[in-house]
Protein backbone atom coordinates (compact mmCIF):
# COMPACT_ATOMS: atom_id res chain seq x y z
CA UNK A 1 0.00 0.00 0.00
CA UNK A 2 1.34 3.21 -1.18
CA UNK A 3 2.20 5.95 1.34
CA UNK A 4 1.04 9.76 0.60
CA UNK A 5 4.35 11.45 0.08
CA UNK A 6 5.50 13.70 3.22
CA UNK A 7 5.10 17.87 2.90
CA UNK A 8 8.33 19.13 2.06
CA UNK A 9 10.04 21.22 4.82
CA UNK A 10 8.90 25.25 4.69
CA UNK A 11 12.95 25.81 4.74
CA UNK A 12 13.67 23.10 1.93
CA UNK A 13 10.29 24.04 -0.30
CA UNK A 14 11.79 28.08 -0.31
CA UNK A 15 15.31 26.32 -1.02
CA UNK A 16 13.85 24.45 -3.78
CA UNK A 17 11.90 27.43 -5.16
CA UNK A 18 15.11 29.81 -5.15
CA UNK A 19 16.37 27.62 -7.18
CA UNK A 20 13.55 27.06 -9.93
CA UNK A 21 13.38 31.09 -9.84
CA UNK A 22 17.31 31.54 -10.44
CA UNK A 23 17.58 28.30 -13.26
CA UNK A 24 14.23 29.87 -14.68
CA UNK A 25 16.28 33.28 -15.05
CA UNK A 26 19.23 31.86 -16.68
CA UNK A 27 17.08 29.61 -19.04
CA UNK A 28 15.45 32.72 -19.97
CA UNK A 29 18.77 34.38 -20.91
CA UNK A 30 20.18 31.61 -22.70
CA UNK A 31 17.60 31.37 -25.21
CA UNK A 32 17.16 35.48 -25.28
CA UNK A 33 20.88 35.11 -26.21
CA UNK A 34 20.74 32.11 -28.51
CA UNK A 35 17.89 33.86 -30.56
CA UNK A 36 20.18 37.22 -31.00
CA UNK A 37 23.64 36.54 -31.55
CA UNK A 38 26.19 37.05 -33.67
CA UNK A 39 26.96 34.20 -35.85
CA UNK A 40 30.50 33.30 -36.62
CA UNK A 41 32.60 30.89 -38.85
CA UNK A 42 36.07 30.29 -39.15
CA UNK A 43 37.38 29.45 -41.98
CA UNK A 44 41.14 29.34 -43.35
CA UNK A 45 41.21 29.16 -46.94
CA UNK A 46 43.06 30.73 -50.30
CA UNK A 47 41.20 32.10 -53.28
CA UNK A 48 42.43 30.89 -56.66
CA UNK A 49 39.77 31.29 -58.65
CA UNK A 50 36.41 31.85 -57.03
CA UNK A 51 34.77 31.59 -53.25
CA UNK A 52 31.36 31.09 -53.01
CA UNK A 53 30.14 32.64 -49.82
CA UNK A 54 26.81 31.39 -47.86
CA UNK A 55 26.88 33.69 -44.76
CA UNK A 56 24.65 32.08 -42.79
CA UNK A 57 25.03 28.31 -44.02
CA UNK A 58 21.45 27.88 -45.18
CA UNK A 59 22.71 26.59 -49.11
CA UNK A 60 21.99 29.91 -50.62
CA UNK A 61 25.04 31.58 -52.00
CA UNK A 62 25.44 35.47 -50.58
CA UNK A 63 28.68 36.41 -52.60
CA UNK A 64 30.91 35.47 -54.92
CA UNK A 65 34.53 36.69 -54.69
CA UNK A 66 37.57 35.96 -57.23
CA UNK A 67 40.74 35.46 -57.29
CA UNK A 68 42.69 35.07 -60.72
CA UNK A 69 45.72 35.82 -62.79
CA UNK A 70 45.35 36.70 -66.18
CA UNK A 71 48.78 36.54 -68.15
CA UNK A 72 50.64 38.12 -65.11
CA UNK A 73 47.71 40.41 -64.25
CA UNK A 74 45.70 39.96 -61.75
CA UNK A 75 42.49 41.00 -60.10
CA UNK A 76 40.43 40.27 -57.21
CA UNK A 77 37.20 40.76 -57.04
CA UNK A 78 33.38 40.79 -55.19
CA UNK A 79 30.08 40.35 -56.50
CA UNK A 80 26.89 40.44 -54.25
CA UNK A 81 24.27 37.69 -55.31
CA UNK A 82 20.87 38.05 -54.09
CA UNK A 83 20.39 41.59 -54.05
CA UNK A 84 22.82 41.76 -51.24
CA UNK A 85 24.85 45.25 -51.21
CA UNK A 86 28.88 45.94 -49.87
CA UNK A 87 30.21 48.42 -48.20
CA UNK A 88 32.37 50.76 -50.70
CA UNK A 89 34.79 52.88 -50.57
CA UNK A 90 35.29 56.19 -50.75
CA UNK A 91 37.29 56.67 -53.42
CA UNK A 92 39.87 54.30 -55.03
CA UNK A 93 41.39 53.52 -58.24
CA UNK A 94 41.00 49.51 -58.54
CA UNK A 95 42.48 48.06 -62.11
CA UNK A 96 43.87 48.97 -65.90
CA UNK A 97 41.46 51.96 -64.96
CA UNK A 98 39.37 54.11 -62.41
CA UNK A 99 36.50 51.87 -61.26
CA UNK A 100 33.39 54.45 -60.81
CA UNK A 101 33.18 51.98 -57.29
CA UNK A 102 35.15 49.55 -55.37
CA UNK A 103 35.06 47.59 -51.76
CA UNK A 104 36.13 49.11 -48.55
CA UNK A 105 39.00 47.38 -46.49
CA UNK A 106 37.08 48.05 -43.11
CA UNK A 107 39.57 47.70 -40.19
CA UNK A 108 38.75 45.95 -36.88
CA UNK A 109 36.56 47.98 -34.93
CA UNK A 110 34.00 49.22 -37.66
CA UNK A 111 30.65 49.36 -37.55
CA UNK A 112 28.49 47.68 -40.31
CA UNK A 113 25.11 48.93 -40.36
CA UNK A 114 22.28 50.89 -41.25
CA UNK A 115 23.54 54.58 -42.35
CA UNK A 116 26.74 53.16 -44.28
CA UNK A 117 26.47 53.03 -48.22
CA UNK A 118 25.80 50.33 -49.47
CA UNK A 119 26.15 49.34 -52.93
CA UNK A 120 26.07 46.25 -55.40
CA UNK A 121 28.63 47.49 -57.55
CA UNK A 122 31.50 48.23 -55.86
CA UNK A 123 32.74 45.05 -56.40
CA UNK A 124 36.81 45.48 -57.29
CA UNK A 125 39.09 45.08 -54.46
CA UNK A 126 42.18 45.21 -55.72
CA UNK A 127 44.29 44.88 -59.56
CA UNK A 128 48.37 43.25 -60.01
CA UNK A 129 49.64 44.27 -63.28
CA UNK A 130 54.26 45.51 -62.42
CA UNK A 131 52.84 46.72 -59.57
CA UNK A 132 49.65 47.40 -58.09
CA UNK A 133 46.43 49.08 -57.10
CA UNK A 134 42.86 48.98 -55.34
CA UNK A 135 41.98 49.66 -51.47
CA UNK A 136 42.56 45.70 -51.24
CA UNK A 137 45.85 46.24 -52.38
CA UNK A 138 48.59 44.35 -49.94
CA UNK A 139 46.50 44.39 -47.15
CA UNK A 140 46.31 41.82 -44.34
CA UNK A 141 43.00 41.05 -42.15
CA UNK A 142 40.78 43.56 -43.33
CA UNK A 143 37.34 43.31 -43.09
CA UNK A 144 34.35 43.45 -46.38
CA UNK A 145 31.75 44.84 -44.86
CA UNK A 146 28.42 43.87 -46.33
CA UNK A 147 24.12 43.69 -45.77
CA UNK A 148 22.30 40.54 -47.29
CA UNK A 149 18.69 39.03 -46.74
CA UNK A 150 17.44 36.17 -44.76
CA UNK A 151 13.58 35.57 -45.45
CA UNK A 152 13.13 39.06 -46.98
CA UNK A 153 15.03 41.46 -43.69
CA UNK A 154 18.36 42.68 -44.30
CA UNK A 155 21.38 41.65 -41.90
CA UNK A 156 24.59 43.00 -41.56
CA UNK A 157 28.15 41.14 -41.62
CA UNK A 158 31.55 40.94 -42.61
CA UNK A 159 34.19 38.69 -44.54
CA UNK A 160 37.83 39.01 -43.30
CA UNK A 161 39.97 39.03 -46.40
CA UNK A 162 43.87 39.36 -46.88
CA UNK A 163 45.50 40.02 -50.11
CA UNK A 164 48.98 40.26 -51.78
CA UNK A 165 51.44 42.13 -53.27
CA UNK A 166 51.91 40.28 -56.11
CA UNK A 167 48.20 38.66 -56.86
CA UNK A 168 49.10 36.28 -59.46
CA UNK A 169 51.63 34.95 -56.73
CA UNK A 170 49.63 35.26 -53.26
CA UNK A 171 46.16 34.82 -53.60
CA UNK A 172 43.22 36.50 -51.94
CA UNK A 173 42.87 34.46 -48.19
CA UNK A 174 39.45 34.67 -46.24
CA UNK A 175 39.98 33.62 -42.59
CA UNK A 176 36.35 33.68 -41.23
CA UNK A 177 33.07 35.54 -41.68
CA UNK A 178 30.14 36.63 -39.23
CA UNK A 179 26.97 38.08 -39.10
CA UNK A 180 24.19 39.42 -37.01
CA UNK A 181 20.82 37.46 -36.34
CA UNK A 182 19.17 40.62 -35.34
CA UNK A 183 17.76 42.24 -38.56
CA UNK A 184 18.68 45.41 -39.21
CA UNK A 185 21.26 45.55 -35.93
CA UNK A 186 24.93 46.38 -37.04
CA UNK A 187 27.72 44.89 -36.59
CA UNK A 188 31.04 45.37 -35.26
CA UNK A 189 33.81 44.56 -37.87
CA UNK A 190 36.07 41.33 -35.91
CA UNK A 191 32.83 40.53 -33.62
CA UNK A 192 32.99 36.79 -33.57
CA UNK A 193 30.46 36.37 -31.18
CA UNK A 194 29.91 35.26 -27.24
CA UNK A 195 30.60 31.63 -27.58
CA UNK A 196 32.07 32.09 -24.03
CA UNK A 197 29.17 33.45 -22.75
CA UNK A 198 26.91 31.22 -23.79
CA UNK A 199 29.26 28.23 -22.27
CA UNK A 200 28.85 30.18 -18.94
CA UNK A 201 25.25 29.96 -18.87
CA UNK A 202 25.34 26.22 -19.63
CA UNK A 203 27.65 25.64 -16.72
CA UNK A 204 25.92 27.69 -14.06
CA UNK A 205 22.41 26.05 -14.82
CA UNK A 206 24.11 22.60 -14.54
CA UNK A 207 26.16 23.89 -11.00
CA UNK A 208 22.44 24.26 -9.97
CA UNK A 209 21.03 21.34 -10.67
CA UNK A 210 24.16 19.69 -9.05
CA UNK A 211 23.56 21.81 -5.59
CA UNK A 212 19.60 20.84 -5.76
CA UNK A 213 20.30 17.13 -6.02
CA UNK A 214 21.92 17.20 -2.60
CA UNK A 215 18.99 18.44 -0.91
Amino acid sequence: MSKDPSPLSGRLAKRLLAYATVAGTSAAAFASHADAEVVYTPVDRPIHSNYFLDVNNDGINDFQITSYDYSDAGEVQVFPMQGDRIVPAASATCGPRSYSMAAAPLPAGAEIGQGKPFQARANCMAFSLYGGNGPWFHKTDRYLGFAFNIDGKEHFGWARLSVGRFIFNNTATISGYAYETIPGKPIIAGDEGNATKVSGQSGMLGALAVGAAKF
